[in-house]
């Protein structure tokens, strides 16, 4: 596993999730798409991750089910080698 900080995983998720203010702790299980992630503010998550962590998402995780929760994305991005 790369050098993965979840807390910098939830800040990275805050900034593209609009309907999830400061105060509310990130449900791992929660439906990302019901706190406002949608195909715009996906792409920019996806770019946020890959520069954040130094990772690169290949296109076969680049499917709703690995975006489906903290917890699904969580768990695919933690996998992922970190790129030079």
């Amino acid at each position: 596993m790369n050098d993965l900080s979840y807390s910098d995983f939830e800040s990275a998720l805050r900034q593209s999730l609009p309907f999830l203010d400061e105060e509310t702790p990130v449900d791992a299980d929660a439906s990302l798409t019901e706190l406002g992630l949608d195909s715009l503010t996906l792409l920019g998550l996806v770019a946020e991750l890959e520069e954040r962590f130094s990772v690169e998402l290949p296109d076969e995780m680049l499917v709703m089910e690995t975006f489906e929760t903290p917890s699904t994305l969580w768990n695919s991005l933690s996998k992922l080698p970190r790129v030079s």
